[in-house]
C-alpha cells in the first residue's frame, strides 16, 4: 500500500463504530458490575453488623460471675453463625472474634469476611474484604427491686448433694445479683433501690408501720392466751406395796390455775412502742410469774374474711372487698381497728383443745418470725451483704402474705407512696420489680401464731378453723393480679421445688424460673439481673 493511501485510511472515519462500541460495553459492565457487588457488599455488610450484634448479646448475656470463658465465647460464636449465612452471601475467610473487659461489664466483638463478586471478578476483584465491630453491654436505667424471700423453716435444709443450706445458696445469688447489677450501673447516673420482705408466718413489718403512723397499729386487741385464776392444792397418795398391809403417805403441794382462752385487756398501746411490758401469764418454780414481753416487730393481718375464692379486677379491685387485708394501698381509718394492724404476741399465745372457747388445759402457741423488712433504698454492697446474710429460716409458708406486702413496700399508690415515688436525681422513669423465690408450697397452720392468729381458735381464713392451702393460694393469685396491673413485673423463682400453676400463673409474661441447685438458682438471680440491667448494643 502506497503512502497516499496509508494516509488515506487513516483519515477515514467508517469502520471506527464496532471498537467503540466494544469499549463502551467493557465501561458499561464495570459501571453495572460494580453496581451490583457494590450493592450486595453494602447488605452483606448489613448482615455482618447484625450477626456480630447477636454474638456480642448473646455472649454477654450468657456470662455468670465467673466472667467470660470458652462456654460463653462459644454461646456467643452459635448466635453469629446462625445470623450469618456464608454459603447465601458467597462469603469466604469468616472469622468472629470476641473478648471481654476486666470487669466483664462488656463484650466486644470483630467479625470479617471476604464477599465472592459476581461481576467484578472480570475485572481481576475477585473478594471484597469487609468487617464490623460489635460492642454489648450491660448499663441500667432507673430501678426498684424488691426481693420477697421465702426463709421458711425448710430453706434451712441442706440442698441435695450439697455442703450448703438453701439458705445459703439464696443468699450467694442474691449477692451476685448485686454485684452484677452494680457493674452496670456504674459510670452511669442511674438509680437502683433494693427492699426485702423475708416471709414464713408472718412478717417483720411493725417497725415500718410504727415509724410512718404509730395510729396504724391497735391499742387494743384479742388474743388466745390465759389468765391466772388461783393457786390450786394438789393431794398425791403415793403406797409402799412391799408392806403388808401397804404404808401410804399423803402429800400436798400448791399449783397454779389457768383459764385458757380468748384475753383482751393486754397492754398493747405500749406493747406497739417498742417498750417492754409484764404480763401474769408466765409460771416459775410453780407459781404464776410475770411475764416480760418486747415486740420483736412480726403482726398479724388486719380483718379478712373467710372466704373460698378471691380474684382481682382492674374495675372493682379485690373481690370479697371486705378482705381488707388483701387491699395493697388503703390506709388505716383511725377509728376502725378493723382496718389496722395488730403487734404478734408470741410471748401470751395459747392454744387449747379444739372447739373450746375456755378450757383448764391448754399450750404455749408456736410461733416464727423473720428478720424485718426493708423499703426501697439505695446501698451499698457491705450494707446488701449484712443484711442477705442476717436472713434466717423458721415458720410455715404464707406465700399470700410475702405478696402482700412485697406489693405494699412497694406500690406508688400506698400508704409508703412517699418512699416509692422518691424522685431520682436525674429524673428519669422508674422500672419496678419483685423477685419473689421459694422452695415449697403453701403450708399455713392451724395452731401456731401467725399473721391471721391461732386459726384453730380465731377462724379468720376458715370457719372451722383449719388451715385451708387452697384459700391461700386463692388469695395469693388475686395480690399477684393486682400487683401487676400496677407495672410492677412480678419474678418468681421455684428453688428446689416445682414450678406450680399458680406460681407461674403469678409471674409476670417470660418471668419464671425453676431452679433445683445452687447453680441453678444464681443463674435464675442472673438473668433476672440482665433483664433489670438492660443489655444493649453500644455504638
Amino acid at each position: 500500500m502506497t503512502g497516499f493511501e496509508w494516509r488515506a485510511l487513516a483519515r477515514s472515519t467508517s469502520g471506527n463504530v464496532l471498537p467503540m462500541a466494544c469499549l463502551g460495553v467493557i465501561v458499561l459492565c464495570g459501571l453495572v458490575g460494580g453496581g451490583v457487588d457494590a450493592s450486595r457488599a453494602y447488605m452483606v455488610k448489613n448482615r455482618l453488623q447484625n450477626a456480630c450484634d447477636s454474638g456480642v448479646l448473646a455472649g454477654r448475656r450468657a456470662m455468670t460471675d465467673s466472667g467470660y470463658g470458652e462456654a460463653e465465647r462459644k454461646q456467643a460464636n452459635t448466635y453469629f453463625a446462625a445470623n450469618f449465612d456464608l454459603d447465601g452471601h458467597n462469603a469466604v475467610n469468616t472469622r468472629f472474634v470476641t473478648k471481654a473487659d476486666d470487669k466483664g461489664n462488656q463484650v466486644e466483638g470483630t467479625a470479617s469476611t471476604e464477599m465472592q463478586t459476581a461481576l467484578m471478578n472480570l475485572f481481576g476483584f475477585d473478594v471484597v474484604k469487609l468487617t464490623a465491630t460489635c460492642t454489648a453491654s450491660m448499663s441500667v436505667g432507673n430501678s426498684d427491686v424488691m426481693m420477697v424471700l421465702d426463709t421458711t423453716g425448710s430453706m434451712g435444709n441442706a440442698l441435695e448433694g450439697a455442703s450448703q443450706t438453701k439458705l445459703q445458696a439464696l443468699q450467694a445469688a442474691m449477692k451476685n445479683f448485686y454485684n452484677t447489677v452494680a457493674a452496670a450501673k456504674a459510670g452511669s447516673n442511674a438509680r437502683v433501690r433494693f427492699g426485702f420482705v423475708p416471709y414464713s408466718s408472718s412478717v417483720n413489718v411493725g417497725r415500718l408501720l410504727y415509724d410512718r403512723d404509730p395510729s396504724f397499729l391497735v391499742d387494743q386487741y384479742t388474743v388466745q392466751s390465759r389468765v391466772f385464776v388461783e393457786m390450786k392444792t394438789v393431794t398425791t397418795e403415793t403406797c409402799d406395796d412391799a408392806t403388808d398391809p401397804p404404808i401410804c403417805t399423803t402429800t400436798s403441794r400448791e399449783v397454779p390455775s389457768w383459764l385458757y382462752q380468748p384475753v383482751a385487756n393486754f397492754p398493747y398501746a405500749t406493747y406497739k412502742t417498742f417498750k417492754s411490758v409484764y404480763t401474769k401469764t408466765h409460771e416459775a418454780s410453780g407459781k404464776p410469774a410475770d411475764q416480760k414481753s418486747t415486740w420483736q416487730g412480726c403482726i398479724e393481718e388486719r380483718a379478712t374474711v373467710p372466704a373460698a375464692t378471691f380474684s382481682y379486677s382492674p374495675v372493682s379491685g379485690i373481690t370479697p372487698a371486705e378482705a381488707l387485708d388483701l387491699n395493697i394501698d388503703m390506709p388505716p381509718n383511725s377509728y376502725d381497728d378493723r382496718t389496722k394492724w395488730a403487734p404478734m404476741w408470741r410471748e401470751v399465745a395459747f392454744t387449747r383443745p379444739t372447739g373450746v372457747e375456755t378450757s383448764n388445759t391448754g399450750s404455749k402457741a408456736g410461733y416464727a418470725c423473720p428478720r424485718e423488712a426493708r423499703l426501697l433504698a439505695e446501698m451499698t454492697a457491705s450494707e446488701f451483704n449484712t443484711y442477705a446474710n442476717a436472713l434466717s429460716a423458721s415458720g410455715n409458708t404464707y406465700h399470700d402474705l410475702g405478696m402482700i406486702w412485697g406489693a405494699r413496700l412497694l406500690s406508688p399508690t400506698g400508704i409508703f407512696s412517699a418512699n416509692v415515688n422518691l424522685r431520682p436525681a436525674n429524673g428519669a422513669a422508674v422500672s419496678r420489680h419483685i423477685i419473689f423465690m421459694t422452695d415449697g408450697k403453701m403450708e399455713p397452720s392451724a395452731t401456731n401464731i401467725t399473721a391471721y392468729g391461732i386459726e384453730k381458735h380465731d377462724r379468720r381464713v376458715t370457719t372451722n378453723g383449719t388451715a385451708d392451702a387452697k384459700r391461700h393460694t386463692s388469695r395469693m393469685r388475686a395480690v399477684c393480679e393486682a400487683t401487676k396491673a400496677k407495672g410492677i413485673r412480678v419474678w418468681v423463682i421455684a428453688f428446689s421445688t416445682a414450678l406450680t400453676t399458680d406460681l407461674s400463673a403469678c409471674a409476670s409474661p417470660d418471668s419464671s424460673f425453676t431452679a433445683n441447685n445452687s447453680t441453678q438458682l444464681n443463674a435464675a438471680f442472673q438473668d433476672i439481673a440482665k433483664e433489670v440491667g438492660e443489655l444493649r448494643i453500644v455504638r
